[in-house]
């Protein structure tokens, strides 16, 4: 029973009477899974009730209704947190579930602008947009198929937030804002964010600490150009960390990922197993017909192999207005790239273009579990950082070799910075929460694999070991939450001016208590 001390049934009904009975979970299975992402956490508290609206202004009577009864508010997108971002860690929560929020409002090509509910998928998005030959000028992440916009705003990603133009917010008090020109009095129209101080980048980010995002208007723009792709397999981690360094100034490079060995050999047969699959008859999906056969052509001599024997590898899409261009972009990276590496076949980023999206990769192939832990550093310390990660984990090899866990490393640059993101791997049991999100005949297979409580208290141990070794080192991290050392990481006056923010907009501590150290 939450603290309020109002009884089950009389608090349903007050909740049912806002979002209808049918939306409101009181199940103590349900509720639990609601309240868990997909790490383990010791804390973990479960919610005392889920509720489901299905439009802003439920939100905000929600929001008030919570202060009446007493409840702390965790919200809710698609689930795929890692960083304990909506995780309760004490009773008296409400969560809400943000995903029947999920409604494309608005589509503005002249005023370039799209206007969706929080709770929207990036694949609903891509693909509506993709309809009327236009795209976001803003990277959705890759899983996207779960995964809302609203949690990529308040999670940010490592690129760029530019794309963002507007966001409407309910406040602790259950008031509505709009921020940008979408803010003004007599107007709706979200197409500039520029005006005056910038109040949507105070709640990027912000892990739902500021705010309850139920709106969100992003940047568009007409499909017009071409791509071109290249991959190139390395030697070592550093040697690849040299190249991003050296590829940093050359921002025709849209879209880049490096994967270790780990990845390399795995990824095309799981996280991106249905990317390939997607290509299919690789003319119909290449920027041209030419450049179609080309890649047609490398992927035929490739075969089902085209990652065999690969250990580090970089995978890359260049964009431009013309196919000469476009390689000619590629020509460059090529030149660059082949100092420290040989090509391999591109399949992998024409894979990535034609469905970017995936979360298969959230456990290992045979069912393994996966945690990833983020950082991002200067580029200019990019092989400093690959080699002192490895060293990390080599130093821990005999105890992670005893419990069967293994690295992996995702690693991107892009505007001046580079991120290492290292996963481990471990054999434990599969729950709820992973298995919904699966296709039904693994999640049949991985049902069976039992808990494994040693391993499983070691990788708890190995991560925070990890963040601590990133924050000594002077790393910063997207996904805050609850997990990093944010409050820590800053200068006093600035710790202050975010305790000030928060006491403004949520004086009594209600929204996503704790995330951000607040």
């Amino acid at each position: 029973m939450p603290d309020s001390a109002i009884p089950i049934d009389d608090m349903s009904s007050k909740l049912a009477a806002i979002v209808g009975g049918e939306h409101v979970i009181t199940d103590a299975t349900e509720r639990n899974i609601y309240s868990n992402d997909i790490f383990f956490w010791k804390d973990a508290a479960t919610a005392d009730v889920v509720v489901q609206p299905g439009s802003p202004e439920e939100v905000c009577a929600l929001v008030k209704l919570a202060e009446d009864l007493d409840l702390n508010i965790s919200t809710r997108g698609g689930g795929m947190s890692y960083t304990q971002g909506y995780v309760p860690t004490e009773t008296g929560c409400m969560l809400v579930d943000l995903r029947r929020l999920n409604h494309i409002r608005e589509i503005n090509v002249t005023d370039r602008y799209v206007v969706v509910d929080a709770g929207c998928t990036w694949i609903s998005i891509v693909d509506a947009l993709d309809d009327q030959g236009l795209r976001l000028d803003f990277p959705a992440p890759f899983s996207g198929i779960y995964s809302t916009v609203g949690g990529a705003m308040s999670q940010n990603v490592p690129s760029t937030m530019k794309g963002i133009l507007g966001i409407e917010v309910i406040r602790a008090d259950g008031a509505m804002v709009r921020t940008g020109s979408w803010g003004r009095v007599d107007a709706d129209a979200p197409f500039f964010r520029d005006y005056g101080p910038d109040l949507t980048g105070l709640f990027l980010g912000d892990t739902g600490a500021f705010g309850i995002k139920t709106g969100v208007s992003l940047h568009i723009s007409k499909k017009i150009g071409v791509t071109a792709h290249a991959s190139f397999a390395f030697e070592s981690y550093e040697d690849m960390a040299e190249i991003m360094v050296e590829l940093g100034p050359y921002d025709f490079v849209t879209r880049r990922l490096g994967l270790d060995p780990f990845k390399s050999q795995n990824a095309a047969k799981v996280g991106f197993k249905e990317a390939i699959k997607t290509l299919g008859d690789v003319t119909t999906t290449g920027s041209s017909l030419i450049s179609g056969i080309k890649d047609s052509m490398k992927m035929a001599a490739a075969a089902a192999n085209f990652m065999d024997g690969v250990k580090w590898s970089l995978h890359l899409t260049v964009e431009a207005l013309t196919e000469d261009a476009a390689e000619v972009g590629v020509e460059i990276v090529r030149e660059i790239c082949l100092k420290r590496s040989r090509e391999i076949a591109n399949i992998m980023p024409r894979a990535m273009e034609a469905r970017g999206f995936s979360v298969r990769g959230f456990l290992g192939k045979d069912g393994q579990r996966w945690v990833p832990t983020n950082s991002l550093w200067p580029l200019s310390r990019a092989k400093e950082i690959a080699t002192a990660v490895q060293g990390f984990f080599d130093s821990r090899r005999a105890e992670m070799d005893k419990r069967g866990m293994w690295e992996s490393y995702m690693t991107n640059y892009g505007h001046g910075h580079f991120m290492c993101e290292p996963s481990f791997y471990w054999v434990d049991e599969v729950s709820e929460h992973h298995l919904r999100h699966l296709p039904s005949d693994e999640a049949k297979k991985f049902r069976s694999i039992p808990a494994n409580p040693e391993a499983r208290a070691y990788a708890q141990k190995l991560r925070f070991e990890l963040r601590d070794f990133f924050h000594d080192l002077g790393a910063v991290h997207v996904q805050l939450a609850k997990f990093y050392r944010y409050q820590e990481s800053l200068a006093p006056e600035t710790a202050r001016l975010l305790s000030d923010i928060k006491g403004v907009l949520d004086p009594n501590r209600r929204l996503n208590r704790r995330n951000l150290g607040l």
